[in-house]
């Protein structure tokens, strides 16, 4: 309660990090991004073993803290402390840092537009011309329906990436909204008796929470949010969505509730973060195993079909091997900080306070190194070193130079001791 858990600081900076490279991977994945570039399928996996468990973990992390800090702080503490922390940066960064990433992004579209523009105009002189529809009529003028205004507003409430890739700071934001309804209910009656059990936990409560046999119970909860969001996707695709408009997607919040509740609980019952990552040896060679079979199934992938030809029983696996991955990914990482990370190093504690605002700066910078690095002959795997060294590179001097010692590096990580 006193000391630093100085592990699971490392985790939560390596959750963060690995943010960086996961955006600078997908210019070079195939699939949709705002700046494509040559890539290798090799990409693809990389960016579907991290996106399969890292904002999990993270929120994970998260429903930790906390707990932990409700029980230091008391509630109005924590809300306070949260408010520093997550409110006020997200603030200030929706000034700051979301408009650079728009800006980068038009950057990004203008540029490549620029570099097909010969291309596309070949392309067109070849095909039906523009005023000409599919079966060889002229196209009719002012035949474009007009989307009705409750439309519009429900796209842009639930569909419009208001956030940008600050969406987790909104969706912390209604987690202790969420958290704190519960935590005062658990200060008072019934409330009061539930989390003195929870403290004071069975034999039962141990299995089911404190042990990896609450997978039992999570696996099949969080396959439920899969669902949930499979249901409004408009393809295949491998790990949880992402929504980053002014209302969340239920699903998609839904999914990472279900990690900061399971975080919530690992603090609240004692020794339970230490019982549920005591077996992170068998859950990594069970994240290894099940890895290729979630992915397969939740792309569809015609071998997987060919297995389970029933689309119910289909869509089911896919969304329990995707929870299953995301649950044993964390657990394996969860035992491996805990016991490879067990006292504080210089280093560590560097990197555990300036990856938050890594994260937080890093994406426009890493999309503008895509545009730089597109038209190099360059093989992606040394695109993509380069680009992931040198956005880190300049990250961490940012931070040293402009954040660290300054009221922003105050806001991000408090004032620091000594």
């Amino acid at each position: 309660m006193q000391s630093r858990l100085h592990h699971l600081d490392a985790l939560r900076a390596t959750a963060m990090l690995l943010g960086i490279a996961l955006h600078a991977s997908l210019a070079y994945t195939g699939g949709p991004w705002i700046v494509r570039d040559e890539g290798h399928g090799a990409f693809g996996g990389v960016f579907f073993a991290i996106h399969g468990f890292r904002m999990q973990l993270f929120f994970l992390l998260s429903g930790f803290f906390t707990a932990l800090l409700w029980r230091r702080l008391g509630l109005a503490g924590m809300l306070r402390q949260r408010a520093a922390r997550i409110a006020l940066p997200l603030l200030i960064g929706m000034f700051t840092i979301v408009p650079a990433g728009w800006a980068v992004m038009i950057w990004a579209g203008a540029a490549q537009a620029a570099d097909t523009a010969a291309d596309a105009t070949a392309s067109a002189a070849a095909t039906v011309p523009p005023d000409v529809s599919s079966n060889g009529d002229a196209a009719s003028p002012g035949t474009t329906p007009t989307p009705h205004p409750i439309g519009v507003a429900i796209w842009f409430l639930f569909r419009f990436p208001l956030f940008h890739h600050l969406w987790f700071l909104w969706f912390l934001c209604w987690m202790m909204s969420g958290f704190a309804i519960v935590a005062w209910c658990a200060e008072r009656g019934p409330g009061a008796r539930i989390l003195a059990r929870l403290r004071a936990p069975g034999p039962l409560l141990r299995t089911f929470v404190a042990s990896s046999g609450a997978l039992v119970w999570l696996v099949p909860l969080t396959a439920l949010t899969f669902v949930v969001m499979d249901a409004m996707k408009e393809g295949p695709g491998f790990g949880a969505d992402t929504s980053a408009s002014l209302l969340p997607l239920p699903g998609v919040l839904l999914h990472y509730a279900v990690f900061f509740l399971a975080g919530a609980l690992l603090f609240e019952v004692p020794d339970a973060l230490h019982g549920f990552s005591r077996r992170w040896m068998l859950s990594l060679i069970g994240a290894a195993v099940v890895f290729p079979l979630a992915v397969g199934f939740a792309m569809r992938a015609p071998w997987s079909h060919a297995l389970v030809p029933v689309p119910v029983a289909h869509r089911g696996i896919a969304s329990l091997g995707q929870a299953l991955y995301a649950w044993l990914a964390c657990i394996a990482l969860l035992g491996f900080f805990a016991r490879f990370v067990r006292a504080e190093r210089p280093v560590h504690r560097y990197l555990a306070d300036s990856a938050y605002w890594l994260y937080l700066a890093h994406l426009p910078l890493v999309i503008a190194g895509q545009i730089l690095l597109r038209g190099l002959p360059w093989p992606p795997l040394v695109k993509f070193l380069v680009l992931v060294v040198g956005s880190t590179a300049i990250l961490l001097a940012s931070y040293e130079w402009c954040v660290r010692r300054t009221w922003i590096g105050v806001l991000l990580n408090g004032r620091r001791a000594g």
